[in-house]
């Protein structure tokens, strides 16, 4: 387990209710000095996406948070990359685990 800054992506409209223009842009939710990020296992991979790919995390937040990708400590602020998408949300007594694919090549199998 390692401790790092992460950033929780959403993405938000910023026009109006009414305008036709609903153009969704991802906007900096958040940022966390004291995540965890966990390397996965072989076994805890196949249990949680069905299948083992080379870097899977789970990155554990105190609180309850909503997001739709995460930013690890090397993302750039300026174009939100890289960013990774969220394959699993699960929520604990005040911790929210947040389960992403790092690198999706996979190991052995299909």
């Amino acid at each position: 387990m390692k401790i790092e800054r992460v950033y929780l992506l959403a993405n938000k409209t910023s026009t109006p209710a009414g305008s036709l223009n609903r153009k969704a842009e991802p906007t900096l939710l958040e940022i966390i000095a004291d995540a965890r990020v966990n390397q996965m296992g072989a076994q805890r991979q196949m249990t949680v996406f069905g299948k083992v790919y080379v870097d899977a995390r789970i990155v554990r937040v105190m609180g309850e948070h909503a997001a739709n990708s995460i930013g690890l400590s090397g993302m750039s602020l300026k174009t939100f990359a890289p960013s990774y998408a969220i394959t699993k949300v699960a929520y604990h007594q005040y911790r929210t685990d947040f389960y992403i694919i790092v690198d999706k090549k996979q190991v052995g199998g299909d």
